[in-house]
């Protein structure tokens, strides 16, 4: 008898711990599903042509993703993110690929956080600052006159196979460095004939003021012996006086394969910009851009007003000019984050 209650007592307790674990499992690791859906009306006449449509992203681009940690013990952690871009007007994947937004995995601690995987240079992660319309907006954004997007530091600013590192946060510095072995989807077995991009960034936040100062250089494939050593730098700042932020940029773009500044060796641009909150909900925004020796020049207005904390109503105007194309926008729309 006493055998058989020592038995029943060990299989209770390994019941017990079994059903333990998944909550033991679950104080360790997370799991979160994220997401951002943005549809509006667009209107856009360009060189004498229009067009009205609906069309996703006009504020931010439409995603969804996961992003999760593990509890490693001692202060270290397991992270990973994947996140992909869809059209919300029909259903389809945007950048071309399942997570095309980001798709990494890594370790993380008191000495910062390393990841592997397809990810943001830095000029296009930290250097929005230097703009009320940050990367978004459409022909608003930032990329209407820097380099990062141009596609030669990955398409968009994103590269694949890369690994990137990053400080621990200091007194709101922080600093990351980044090389990708193979920016775009190129196969080839030689290292060398691969387009290869290094991406660096030292950036401030603390108190009313927020800077990043990026770099980004492209080693590019041996096998296309005309493709130049392309860079691209900027400084990006905001300055927060409650009533009225200022923004501003300078970037400097050399040798540039591809985009609107192709083919022109030095080209310096500069961004200049306000947000001005209306009440509680509200804000306005307006912002001037200009890149010099490829002849780019556009300006913008736009208005932001929160029904809730992820949920908003959008509409700006805007025109961009690139030497002889002329292009106005103007939309309006709704933004749910989840």
């Amino acid at each position: 008898m006493k055998k058989k209650l020592r038995q029943r007592k060990f299989l209770g307790a390994a019941l017990a711990l079994s059903c333990m674990s998944p909550a033991q499992a679950a104080e360790t690791s997370t799991v979160t599903l994220y997401g951002l859906v943005d549809l509006g009306m667009l209107y856009e006449r360009k060189d004498g042509e229009s067009s009205l449509r609906q069309k996703s992203g006009n504020q931010s681009g439409s995603r969804w993703g996961l992003r999760g940690s593990e509890d490693l013990g001692n202060g270290y952690k397991a992270v990973f993110r994947l996140e992909s871009g869809f059209n919300a007007n029909n259903g389809t994947q945007a950048q071309g690929r399942m997570f095309g937004r980001w798709a990494y995995v890594g370790l993380a601690g008191g000495f910062g956080e390393v990841r592997l995987g397809r990810q943001w240079v830095y000029g296009f992660e930290w250097a929005g600052v230097g703009s009320p319309f940050g990367t978004g907006w459409s022909q608003s954004s930032n990329n209407a006159v820097l380099g990062y997007n141009d596609g030669d530091f990955g398409a968009g600013g994103r590269v694949n196979n890369a690994v990137f590192y990053a400080t621990p946060r200091m007194n709101g510095w922080q600093a990351g460095l980044g090389y990708s072995f193979e920016a775009n989807d190129g196969n080839e077995f030689a290292t060398d004939n691969h387009d290869r991009v290094l991406t660096a960034g030292l950036r401030y936040n603390k108190g009313p003021i927020v800077a990043a100062l990026t770099y980004e250089r492209l080693n590019p494939n041996a096998l296309q012996p005309s493709k130049k050593n392309a860079t691209n730098f900027q400084a990006a700042g905001s300055y927060d006086f409650e009533w009225i932020t200022l923004h501003g940029t300078y970037g400097n773009l050399r040798n540039a394969n591809s985009g609107p500044s192709a083919g022109y060796d030095n080209v310096n641009s500069y961004i200049a910009g306000v947000t001005v909150p209306t009440g509680t909900a509200g804000k306005v925004m307006a912002s001037y851009q200009r890149a010099t020796t490829s002849d780019i020049t556009g300006w913008a207005l736009g208005y932001q007003y929160d029904l809730s904390k992820r949920t908003n109503l959008y509409a700006y105007v805007n025109r961009l000019d690139i030497r002889e194309s002329h292009t106005l926008q103007t939309s309006a729309g709704i933004r749910h984050m989840f």
